[in-house]
């Protein structure tokens, strides 16, 4: 992305952002539980399936906001709305082999 594009995605980007560190929080939560229930059958506490509905509760909020934010983004500036995209698809596929299984 141009310094401009980078400018006017920033919305979107934080959006973003925060809906990937929302996802990998729940999932690493899950990731936990579900580990821990496999090596010592230990099921997850009313408390700790609370916890990881919260978590989930979160994400979802912020898939809203990220399409939110996107959607504006696509409404007020379409070239950089697809440099966002291209950037995000870069990046993601570069980072791919370095991403745990259960991140995707």
């Amino acid at each position: 992305m141009n310094p401009e594009h980078r400018a006017a995605a920033t919305a979107a980007w934080q959006a973003y952002n925060a809906m990937e560190t929302t996802k990998r929080r729940h999932l690493d939560y899950l990731s936990a539980l579900e580990s821990r229930t496999k090596r010592f059958n230990l099921a997850a506490s009313d408390a700790e399936n609370s916890m990881l509905k919260r978590l989930l509760n979160d994400h979802d909020a912020q898939v809203s906001a990220f399409k939110a934010a996107s959607n504006a983004l696509r409404e007020t500036n379409p070239e950089a709305f697809d440099a966002l995209w291209v950037y995000i698809g870069e990046m993601n596929e570069a980072l791919a082999p370095f991403v745990p299984d259960h991140v995707h």
